[in-house]
């Protein structure tokens, strides 16, 4: 099971759950073993592919360890069902298009040897075209505080690049299997309230995007998870510091959970979004970055938003007030 060991090391587990992933797969594994930490634990849980993919992963021999499961399995519990059968005091799950940059294990555990009163770190990934071919590195987040990231409602930490104590597991659950699409989002989020979670600038893994990738494909069913996931987070017994932000953090998740519906086309329900939040923060209609949200989740499939657009870009210049959507 252990690529190597080296008890006086922690041990790192990685995950990696795979379903008709052949064309991509091998790239994943051998970004593993290349690794130039001792002590690592890696298994593949195969959803039972078709294409293949059984094969690839039998020509590596004992070099991995691998299984096929008995029927096709949502990802949730595939990552779950990992996690129950390894015992990595550091722990991560890398899905079978990604892959880690040299030494990017290495530089975690001597993080997390650093820094003791953290229990998730995550760094930056590279985002790349199905080829492999780099588009855009993930956007640096050195004033990284939980405050903001629940506040915001936008996503900066790249799951390939996250890894978490097994401590953290152990008290907040494993990943909620009611999600399919966010449930690293919602496991960040519930580890929040009882662990610190830091950011270090290192360029760990690659995230590759390409018609199949769920985050590409599906957007529009990532967008009701997220207003689930938000009103459960808020229905927590919180601190006086993020029960005061409730009213703006609902607000950005509507216009988050707009800008998905938006992505994938849905313009009735990005529209619907567009509704609720003003609703939830009244007061939120007097910015400006609020309102440019507002149209673009309302109108962004209609040529009225592209008209008054120009409009909004031209009054509010370069200054904190405009944004990008």
């Amino acid at each position: 099971m252990n690529i190597q060991t080296n008890s006086s090391q922690p041990l790192v587990t990685i995950i990696t759950s795979s379903y008709n992933q052949a064309n991509y797969i091998c790239e994943t594994v051998d970004s593993i073993l290349s690794q130039d930490y001792p002590n690592i634990e890696y298994l593949i849980l195969d959803d039972s592919s078709t294409d293949g993919t059984p094969e690839k992963l039998a020509a590596y021999g004992d070099k991995i360890k691998w299984q096929t499961l008995p029927e096709k399995t949502p990802q949730t519990p595939t990552i779950n069902k990992g996690w129950q059968m390894t015992e990595g005091d550091i722990i991560t799950w890398l899905n079978s298009d990604d892959t880690f940059y040299p030494g990017a294990i290495r530089k975690i555990v001597e993080y997390f040897e650093a820094h003791p009163e953290t229990g998730i770190v995550f760094g930056d990934s590279m985002f790349t075209e199905a080829d492999g071919t780099n588009i855009v590195s993930s956007e640096p987040v050195p004033d990284f505080n939980f405050r903001d990231y629940v506040l915001n409602c936008i996503n900066v930490i790249t799951q390939p690049s996250a890894f978490i104590r097994r401590e953290v597991i152990e008290k907040i659950g494993n990943l909620d299997e009611s999600y399919n699409y966010i449930m690293d989002w919602d496991f960040w989020l519930r580890a929040g309230l009882s662990f610190k979670i830091d950011y270090i600038p290192e360029m760990l893994s690659t995230y590759r995007l390409h018609p199949n990738s769920k985050s590409v494909a599906e957007a529009k069913k990532l967008a009701p998870e997220l207003e689930i996931m938000y009103k459960k987070f808020f229905a927590n017994d919180l601190s006086e510091d993020l029960r005061a932000i409730e009213k703006e953090a609902m607000m950005n998740m509507c216009f988050t959970s707009g800008g998905y519906y938006s992505e994938g086309n849905d313009w009735e329900n990005a529209a619907k979004m567009a509704a609720k939040a003003f609703k939830y923060n009244p007061s939120g209609i007097y910015n400006l970055n609020n309102l440019r949200k507002y149209l673009y989740c309302k109108f962004a499939g209609k040529n009225i938003y592209r008209q008054t657009r120009s409009i909004f870009d031209g009054k509010t210049g370069s200054g904190n007030n405009k944004i990008s959507i």
